[in-house]
């Protein structure tokens, strides 16, 4: 099989918040409205959907088995206190060790888990 991933698909229950949360407090750019249920983001050139959801994510971070989206950032702390003051919500506080350089992971309002990654330079 040749696969190549093409777009990453986030389930939430309110699109008009996940708009706002997505463009607004992350800058993604939008693309294209597909109605009401259907989302379509440009993140550098990479389709993120955005897609309606009747119930909301339930699963634990780090003890389920899920899809994380990962951003990676230049400067972490930076980015970290701007979402921070901006009121999304943060798992941890301070930064995390990873075998590639730093993390942490905020949380959008549908308690999806979206990891900010700084790799090591």
């Amino acid at each position: 099989m040749k696969a190549k991933v093409c777009m990453v698909s986030i389930k939430v229950t309110h699109m008009k918040e996940a708009k706002n949360f997505y463009c607004e407090k992350l800058n993604f750019k939008l693309e294209k409205e597909y109605g009401e249920n259907i989302i379509e983001l440009n993140v550098n050139g990479f389709p993120i959907i955005l897609e309606k959801a009747s119930k909301p994510n339930t699963l634990e971070y780090g003890e389920n088995s899920q899809i994380v989206l990962g951003l990676q950032t230049d400067d972490i702390n930076k980015d970290l206190n701007h979402l921070k003051k901006n009121g999304v919500k943060v798992l941890y506080e301070e930064p995390q060790k990873c075998p590639p350089g730093l993390f942490t992971v905020i949380v959008d309002p549908f308690n999806n888990k979206i990891e900010l990654l700084e790799f090591s330079k």
